[in-house]
């Protein structure tokens, strides 16, 4: 019984025991469950670490510009908010905050102020972009070069600015380096010795970053082993070595070194990275040939070497580049056939072929028709010769078309185009073509730029153009159209360029012309156009109305084009005042009224002009005194204002336009005395023309500190006095270098919208009055005819090597023409005639070899006229009439045997001077007779030979004295 009892007593606590173990075991089960679940949901409701997360606050609170782009940096699980990324563990690893808006809207989105260095709490961050936001120029921040595990760094076009931090080359895990900055060379690094610490990089791109102290680059980028990616696009590198001992980052496939100075050969080294499927070397400046090696790189699929000093021919080992895409070769000097250029191979992978700006020649059939994935074409400016064939109306996929200046020839017609339904650009412009189309041809695409000047469109105004809807530039210049403008041309809305010069254009301008609101420049000179000229738009930059017959005043709402550079409205019938409203073209720097009927005075607002390069009202009816505000024209480098009526001393605010080059008021009523602050303030005067003026006194020696000054013109006016000796340091008058006359230039579009405003000048020279314009820098003369000016030619004039025209006839001026006058090298015309100049004509003018004009005529002159070199061509006698003691060819007086102009006389400086030296010569032999006279007594043969010369000596003695008391009684009765 107690064995049994102790059992069931037993048993019964092993199933308490077991109960109670099963319990705690369903609790502590409950538990675990419990706190898993718990556990799981404070994981979901915060992945990312607190500290984490405020470091990422704390960075956003020195942000500004946050409201939208970081709008979802709130709550506590910071790896939902946008533009950060976590790991499964939930470490920061990522934080994308590139400005993903474009350039049009990117300053109101981008992200600035200061980097918080908080963000070194995010110690796994793997990735970090900025790009493209606006940090205002503030330093990189050195702490990013503690993110030791950084793969991704990304600071490009963020507005940082100063010295890269050689921290960066800490960042030992970077494969992904982008610092490129704008355009603006802010930021800058002295050398890149911290890069070869980057062994793990792949991309690397530092454009636009100054590096034109960082002399050790290629030896940097060369420690890079696994550089595939490389872009220095202008970063002002100059040197290049051109070997290396050993190349090591032969797995680049990307090199960009646009726009630096090399100035080099191509280097060697560049053969052996074979990898390149990318080069881009345009705009460095490189030279010689194009090496045979290029056909090592086999792989390259883009090849851009445009813009250099290449020379020679392309290459033949080219044909081995048969993965080329792209090939651009602009702008180089090379030549050659250009079915050379393209080879077969390239044909069916070509997308890009542009050669522009070369020598190449040859023809287009044959191949270009086979270049069917062409989208951009650019051919221009080169010597290809023949048709367009009219098999390139089969490249469908072409949106680019350029083959303007060349020699094609031939008809275009719709063939040419019928499946270019991508088309945007179609230039054919300076080429002689002719386009023969249907006059209800709709072509198959909508052309944004089109392009044929000097190709013949005419004489109907092209119907097609109804049908193209988003012109944007229309260049129909010189296109042999003869007719008005249709009305339903100037509907278009998006036409921001128009050029129809050049042709026969005949009706007047709409009325609507103001509601075209996109035109920035409107070319229309040289037509039949006719009537007012209408309000013009208000965005409107050039307008070229010159050479019509647009008549009547103009509009009073001129000022509407506020944003106007360029206003060319010469060479027609404007008549009227200048309306007040032109004051308000505050932008205006080229205007130009010259030959029309404007009456009345100048505005006085010249202060608003702040711009203002140029003014031309010449050949107008304009009167009154200059206004003291055009002395404001800081920046005026170019003022006409000759053959009007105004009138007034020169107002001595005019020195305060100290850039002034052109200075021309010839034609008017300007008097007093010629200021001498002309020589002193106005430095940089090339053309000074002042002719026809009534301006009196000395000329300021002050004149001759204009070093640039090329032509001196003021003739025609009552000054009188000496020449300053000092005319003959005009320095520009001197050397023989090119001048500096400047011409104003203004773009529309590319390369075919350089318009010129050239200066243009009359002279008189040659005898009769020329007009120079494109030639204008290679004139240097000199005009102080029609004055009272007395005195003697200084001998200093003989300095000025490069005067090709000296005129200063019609004054008083007396005295010898000077020996020195042969220094005059270059003079074509020498004009010295209605003067008072006396004795004989120096021999030193027969060595100016480049003289084809002279006038001597109605002075003084005696003696022979001189002979031998360039006096041999010049035959006409009227050049030496008036003068009446001159002798011998070309006139038909003659010269007495003993006559001469050379020997022993040209010792003597004037015909008064050897009049003493023969009396001398008397009084000598009276004093000497005594001491002789014994002499001659004894010995017979000296008695006559004495004797002889004495006679000799008193013969001519009397034809000088006779001579000269002929020319003294003739000189006494033309002054009573």
């Amino acid at each position: 019984m107690p064995v049994t009892l102790a059992t069931k007593h037993s048993s019964k606590a092993f199933v308490v025991d077991m109960e109670i173990l099963k319990s705690k075991t369903m609790l502590r089960s409950t538990l675990w469950f419990l706190l898993w679940l718990l556990s799981s949901q404070t994981m979901v409701s915060s992945r990312c670490f607190g500290l984490e997360r405020m470091a990422l606050l704390a960075f956003k609170a020195s942000l500004n510009n946050t409201q939208i782009r970081l709008a979802s940096w709130q709550g506590l699980d910071c790896c939902t908010w946008n533009g950060v990324g976590c790991d499964h563990a939930g470490y920061v690893v990522k934080l994308n905050l590139r400005n993903p808006y474009n350039s049009i809207n990117q300053s109101q989105w981008a992200l600035g102020g200061e980097i918080n260095s908080s963000l070194l709490a995010l110690s796994h961050l793997k990735h970090l972009d900025l790009s493209m936001n606006d940090f205002g120029g503030i330093l990189i921040p050195e702490f990013i070069g503690s993110f030791k595990r950084l793969k991704y760094l990304n600071l490009s076009g963020a507005d940082f600015s100063g010295l890269i931090p050689p921290h960066l080359g800490n960042l030992s895990s970077i494969r992904y380096l982008d610092l490129s900055a704008e355009p603006t060379y802010k930021t800058s690094a002295y050398n890149l010795q911290w890069l070869t610490h980057l062994s793990s990089l792949k991309h690397l791109d530092l454009s636009f970053v100054n590096l034109s102290t960082a002399a050790d680059w290629l030896q940097a980028v060369n420690m890079l082993p696994s550089l595939s990616v490389l872009r220095l696009e202008s970063c002002g590198l100059s040197a290049i070595p051109t070997h290396l001992p050993v190349v090591n980052f032969t797995a680049l496939t990307t090199l960009d070194l646009l726009d630096n100075n090399f100035n080099s050969t191509l280097p060697n080294w560049l053969w052996n990275l074979s990898s390149l499927t990318y080069l881009d070397l345009s705009n460095n400046g490189f030279h010689g040939p194009i090496p045979e090696s290029l056909g090592t790189l086999t792989n390259l699929q883009v090849l851009e070497l445009g813009y250099n000093n290449f020379e020679g021919t392309v290459p033949r080992s080219i044909k081995n580049l048969c993965s080329l895409n792209t090939l651009q070769l602009s702008r180089n000097g090379l030549h050659g056939e250009i079915a050379e250029t393209v080879p077969r191979c390239m044909w069916s992978n070509l997308i890009s072929l542009d050669l522009w700006g070369n020598k190449l020649r040859g023809n287009l059939t044959g191949w270009l028709e086979n270049l069917t994935n062409l989208k951009f074409l650019d051919l221009s400016k080169n010597s290809f010769d023949g048709p367009i064939p009219s098999g390139i109306g089969k490249l469908s996929s072409l949106t680019y078309l350029d083959l303007s200046y060349n020699s094609f020839e031939g008809i275009v017609s719709e063939a040419h185009f019928a499946n270019l339904t991508r088309l945007y650009l179609l230039i054919f412009s300076l080429n002689s073509l002719i386009l023969e189309v249907d006059r209800s041809w709709v072509p198959p695409f909508q052309l944004q730029i089109i392009g044929f000047r000097s190709c013949r469109l005419g004489p109907k105004f092209p119907a097609w153009l109804r049908s193209q809807m988003s012109i944007m530039t229309l260049d129909l210049s010189n296109t042999s159209i003869a007719d008005a403008v249709p009305d339903w041309f100037w509907n278009s809305s998006s036409l921001s360029v128009l050029d129809l010069s050049n042709n026969q254009i005949t009706g007047n301008l709409p009325l609507t012309l103001e509601l075209m609101t996109d035109l920035y420049v409107l070319e229309l000179s040289s037509n039949q156009l006719e009537g007012l000229v209408p309000s013009l738009p208000s965005g409107l930059q050039v307008l070229d109305l010159s050479n019509n017959s647009f008549s009547g005043p103009l509009p009073p709402t001129l000022a509407a084009s506020v944003s106007c550079f360029a206003l060319l409205i010469p060479n027609n019938l404007i008549n009227g005042s200048i309306p007040s409203s032109m004051c308000e073209l505050t932008s205006l720097a080229i205007l130009d009224l010259s030959n029309n009927f404007l009456s009345g005075e100048l505005p006085r607002c010249w202060s608003e002009y702040s711009q203002l390069l140029t003014l031309d009202l010449a050949n107008n009816n304009l009167s009154g005194e200059i206004p003291n505000s055009m002395g404001s024209l800081s920046r005026l480098q170019s003022l006409h204002l000759n053959n009007n009526s105004f009138f007034g001393e020169l107002p001595s605010s005019l020195q305060e336009c100290n850039s002034i080059a052109f200075l021309n008021l010839a034609q008017n009523k300007f008097s007093g005395n010629l200021p001498a602050w002309i020589g002193e303030s106005l430095q940089d005067l090339v053309v000074l023309q002042l002719r026809s003026n009534m301006f009196s006194g000395n000329i300021p020696p002050q004149l001759a500190q204009l070093g640039k000054l090329q032509v001196l013109d003021l003739g025609d006016n009552n000054l009188s006095g000496f020449i300053p000796p000092s005319f003959g340091n005009f320095s520009a008058m001197a050397s023989t270098s090119q001048g500096s006359i400047r011409s104003f230039q203004y773009w529309t579009f590319g390369n075919y919208g350089l318009y010129s405003y050239n200066e243009s000048l009359q002279i008189i020279t040659k005898g009769e009055e020329l007009e120079y314009s494109t030639i204008l820098y290679l004139v240097k003369s000199m005009d102080l005819s029609s004055n009272s000016l007395s005195g003697e030619i200084p001998e200093e004039i003989g300095n000025l090597l490069a005067l090709k025209n000296l005129n200063l006839s019609r004054n008083h001026l007396t005295g010898k023409i000077p020996n020195r006058i042969g220094g005059l090298k270059s003079v074509e015309s020498l004009d010295l005639s209605m003067n008072e100049f006396s004795g004989t004509i120096p021999q030193s003018i027969s060595t100016l070899t480049s003289l084809s004009h002279l006038n001597l005529s109605y002075n003084n002159l005696s003696g022979r006229i001189p002979t031998g070199y360039q006096l041999q061509t010049l035959l006409d006698p009227s050049i030496y009439v008036g003068n009446l003691d001159l002798c011998g060819p070309p006139i038909s007086e003659s010269c007495s045997s003993n006559e001469t102009n050379h020997g022993n006389y040209e010792a003597y400086e004037d015909d008064g001077e050897m009049l003493w030296f023969y009396l001398s010569m008397v009084l000598g032999f009276v004093v000497g007779f005594w001491v002789v006279f014994g002499v001659l007594l004894l010995k017979s043969t000296w008695r006559i030979a004495y004797f002889r010369m004495t006679d000799d000596w008193f013969d001519r003695i009397y034809v000088r004295v006779a001579l000269t008391m002929a020319r003294l009684k003739k000189r006494n009765m033309e002054e009573t």
